[in-house]
């Protein structure tokens, strides 16, 4: 009965204590992200070639962060493949296709200071095409290499019988003499391990060189792609840094002490990272009003993968 009594005690406490009041944030606020996050679509490719899904969210005393998810943009065809298994060497290789498409189809354009992305949508197709060719080429030389090392199966197989057949007739014929049958199915025995073994030596002599053709030429597609990935997360650094400063004023709610940052995710990619800039509205006041360019701005944000 006392334990009934002070769990009531203690639940009546509980509902005494007031609920912590949500702190009002001011609704201009709201309307300049969103404005700014309109703005940050259109410099980064706009609805019809977005480089991904651009959101927005605030926390209060820290600032504006605004993301890109480019898992449904044009930037996931820049992102580097993943190590696909080792498989024989392919012709000239579609990321190096890839690669150039992504050269013509996505271009950052100037005009006076300010930056945007420029999408080319007959480039973009050849690209996406050159990317689907490439994935369709690691396919076929998963399924090449699968029947290659299915061949070696075979034929160990078939070495590992013909041994237990030599063995069975050496050790009869250590208790015993061998008929002309027994003796001749035992030379042929030999005879065919012989071939077996030689066409086992001949396939791993060819697997190992594919295999190691092969990875010099991932390592080579890997450098390659990786470059073009840099160029292009340099340049969304550019275009995000320049928008701050041609529009930066649009986030007047926003206090000097918080800060802007952009986050480019790279999720549902294997060992990727995404990456991060984070800009003091401080110093996009500064850009505003030409006390620094864009590119000081880019200098003074913090840049970091996680």
């Amino acid at each position: 009965m006392r334990t009934l009594r002070t769990i009531s005690l203690m639940a009546a406490a509980a509902l005494a204590v007031p609920a912590m009041a949500a702190t009002e944030v001011n609704p201009k606020l709201g309307q300049n992200l969103s404005i700014m996050q309109d703005i940050l679509k259109k410099s980064l490719g706009g609805e019809e070639h977005s480089v991904g899904r651009v959101s927005h969210s605030y926390l209060l005393g820290q600032g504006v962060a605004f993301k890109i998810d480019s898992s449904g943009g044009w930037f996931r065809h820049m992102l580097l493949a993943p190590t696909a298994p080792v498989a024989p060497v392919p012709p000239p290789a579609p990321v190096a296709a890839v690669s150039a498409q992504a050269a013509k189809a996505v271009t950052v354009i100037s005009t006076g200071d300010s930056f945007s992305f420029s999408i080319d949508e007959d480039a973009i197709e050849d690209m996406a095409e050159a990317a689907e060719a490439l994935a369709e080429q690691q396919r076929d030389q998963s399924d090449k290499l699968r029947d290659l090392r299915d061949q070696r199966r075979d034929l160990e197989r078939e070495l590992r019988d013909y041994e237990r057949t030599k063995r069975d007739y050496e050790f009869q014929s250590k208790v015993g003499k061998l008929d002309s049958e027994q003796q001749k199915e035992l030379n042929e025995a030999n005879q065919k391990a012989q071939q077996v073994q030689s066409k086992l030596v001949e396939l791993q002599k060819t697997l190992a060189v594919q295999e190691q053709e092969y990875q010099k030429k991932q390592q080579e597609q890997q450098k390659l792609a990786a470059q073009r990935q840099a160029e292009l997360v340099a340049k969304m650094g550019t275009v995000f840094t320049t928008t701050l400063c041609d529009y930066g004023a649009s986030l007047r709610e926003l206090k000097e002490d918080e800060f802007v940052s952009l986050q480019l995710s790279l999720s549902g990619r294997s060992n990727a990272k995404d990456h991060y800039w984070l800009v003091r509205k401080a110093d996009i006041n500064q850009c505003v009003t030409g006390r620094i360019n864009a590119a000081d701005l880019l200098k003074k944000a913090s840049y970091y993968q996680y």
